[in-house]
């Protein structure tokens, strides 16, 4: 599964339009509560700015630094300090919400929701924990927050409470609980956000995937099968170099710009992935293309050239795309482990006796192709448990490293795709240049070992009627 990018989820929006709602946020402290609080507001109150943000946090001048973005769907004199301050009262702000006891500080919140000529109003308490402390209410008392809830009722105001400690209590009075983490997954870090329960409608997706990246709250949504619309162009005059751009901006940074040429780099790939290293490899196959540099294919073993050609070209739209299928059939070319091959698919027919014969057929081939083609590099796009199913495991672990060389002898670029449990995948990982991991986390993820990354998320992006891939980090 790739993923879309929101900000909230589309359950805790729909909820928040109706008005007259509840939601517990609920999480450690820097896991995001805040930050999604804000950003559930911003998604419903783009115009009206009806939302009321209640900080016992930071004073108003300090959050508007922190979140500049919320200018648009908060008034700056809504958003008021409910401190307990021991300053007097001569050097407080104007936006300091001043009270000493629970009927004092409800009266004046309902001033304030009356005062609002649009409908509906959203109560931010951020947070709960402290605004009890502040009244001198005992965690277990929920006196205040019912109360909170039946004036939220009888005014049509959302009500959403951010905290940081367990109460069963208020998750069983409001109408949707949320509760962010943050972790470490093999030595990455994680967030997460859980949809734990919504009052009155289906919960799609239980369990999320962040990011505070940039100071906003993005969720990563999976999508099955998306078809992602890559463009193709016509080949451009190609200068060159050592280093070969792979069409992922994200990925090309890590990299230092591209894949070094004469390299084998391995992508591991869990169980259970199928079509998503596809998504990767595609604009990677893209980039070859578009520099007039052949792109040689291995599929892996439970797929055949017409199954890998089906796949790409529904994944990708290209089926009714003349001058791309053009530009596919010139430059794309699939290994094949059988005498008969079929010219219309470009096949090329190697070696099935040995893994040697193999090495041979291979060299003759791309020879071949990059002759023709008048150019000095190409990419293998390499299905390795293919090669492991034909020539067995130990062979294949004892000629990689003769495949390595002869890879810098053609100065070609393999991405070796396996499965994780293979049997040499070992020596892969010694051999290899690069070596990512393709894992699922609630959604694909992508994580360098070699060198070492960040988590990223597979996020497809529409832009101007073609598609990008983009690897965004959990921040």
């Amino acid at each position: 599964m790739l993923s879309v990018e929101r900000n909230v989820p589309v359950e805790l929006l729909g909820l928040l339009e109706q008005g007259g709602h509840s939601i517990h946020v609920k999480g450690a402290p820097g896991s995001g509560k805040t930050t999604l609080a804000l950003e559930m507001v911003k998604g419903i109150s783009l115009e009206n700015k009806t939302a009321i943000y209640l900080s016992t946090r930071v004073s108003p001048d300090r959050l508007l630094a922190q979140f500049p973005w919320i200018e648009d769907c908060i008034n700056e004199r809504n958003i008021l300090d409910a401190n307990r301050s021991y300053l007097s009262s001569d050097l407080r702000s104007s936006r300091v919400l001043e009270y000493t006891e629970q009927p004092e500080f409800l009266r004046m919140i309902n001033e304030r929701i009356h005062q609002s000529e649009q409908r509906p109003v959203t109560v931010i308490i951020d947070s709960l924990d402290a605004l009890k402390a502040n009244l001198n209410i005992s965690d277990r008392d929920t006196t205040l927050e019912s109360i909170l809830l039946e004036l939220g009722a009888k005014t049509n105001t959302n009500m959403i409470f951010v905290s940081e400690l367990e109460n069963q209590r208020l998750d069983y009075l409001t109408d949707a609980v949320v509760k962010l983490e943050r972790g470490i997954i093999k030595g990455k870090l994680v967030r997460k956000l859980y949809l734990e329960k919504l009052r009155g409608g289906a919960i799609r997706q239980p369990f999320y995937l962040f990011s505070l990246r940039n100071g906003r709250f993005t969720i990563f949504e999976p999508v099955r099968f998306p078809q992602v619309r890559f463009g193709l162009r016509t080949p451009e005059t190609w200068k060159e170099r050592r280093l070969i751009p792979t069409g992922i901006e994200e990925l090309d940074n890590i990299l230092g710009g591209g894949l070094i040429k004469g390299t084998l780099n391995l992508l591991e790939v869990a169980k259970g992935i199928v079509t998503e290293p596809v998504y990767f490899g595609f604009p990677i196959l893209l980039s070859f293309i578009q520099r007039g540099l052949p792109v040689f294919i291995t599929s892996p073993q439970t797929a055949t050239t017409q199954i890998s050609m089906y796949v790409i070209l529904l994944l990708m739209g290209l089926g009714k795309d003349e001058e791309a299928l053009s530009l596919f059939r010139k430059y794309v070319y699939f290994f094949v482990h059988s005498e008969e091959v079929r010219s219309e698919l470009n096949e090329i027919s190697v070696s099935k006796e040995g893994i040697q014969e193999f090495l041979t057929d291979f060299h003759n081939a791309v020879t071949d192709v990059t002759k023709r083609l008048g150019v000095d590099t190409f990419l293998w796009y390499l299905g390795v448990d293919s090669l492991e199913r034909i020539y067995g495991e130990e062979a294949l672990r004892r000629y990689l490293g003769s495949l390595v060389l002869e890879l810098g002898s053609l100065n070609g670029i393999c991405i070796a795709v396996a499965k994780r449990g293979i049997q040499c995948m070992d020596t892969l990982r010694h051999l290899s240049s690069y070596y990512f991991v393709m894992d699922r986390v609630g959604t694909t993820v992508i994580y360098g070992e070699t060198p070492p990354t960040e988590m990223y998320v597979l996020v497809v992006e529409k832009l101007n009627g073609t598609n990008k891939l983009l690897l965004r980090s959990i921040q």
